[in-house]
């Protein structure tokens, strides 16, 4: 079954913003970086760490416990210290508003 869950108002969520949100049982990070909007797991596969709250840089994820570092992109692990890559969502506007695309059924 797939969900939309809304983030934001277009309007309220800039370059540079970040936010956490839930949706179920699932932690997720939605990211504005220069534009382009994207959504990971909230949780840093090395050991938990969250992303949220990492550094965001020219679509590269930094997490602030160990400094892993993800592709917003695919979710792509950039280095060793991770476990694996992370999950991403979709990410859509509508009516003014943004919205998380879930998919309960994987």
């Amino acid at each position: 079954m797939v969900r939309y869950f809304r983030v934001s108002k277009e309007e309220n969520f800039r370059p540079g913003h970040v936010k956490r949100v839930y949706a179920g049982d699932r932690r997720i990070a939605v990211f504005n970086d220069r534009g382009s909007l994207h959504a990971v797991d909230d949780v840093c596969t090395h050991v938990g760490g969250p992303l949220s709250q990492g550094i965001c840089d020219d679509g590269i994820v930094t997490c602030p416990w160990h400094g892993a570092q993800f592709r917003l992109t695919d979710g792509c692990s950039l280095g060793p210290e991770t476990y694996r890559s992370l999950k991403t969502y979709s990410v859509r506007l509508n009516d003014g508003a943004i919205e998380v695309e879930i998919d309960f059924g994987e």
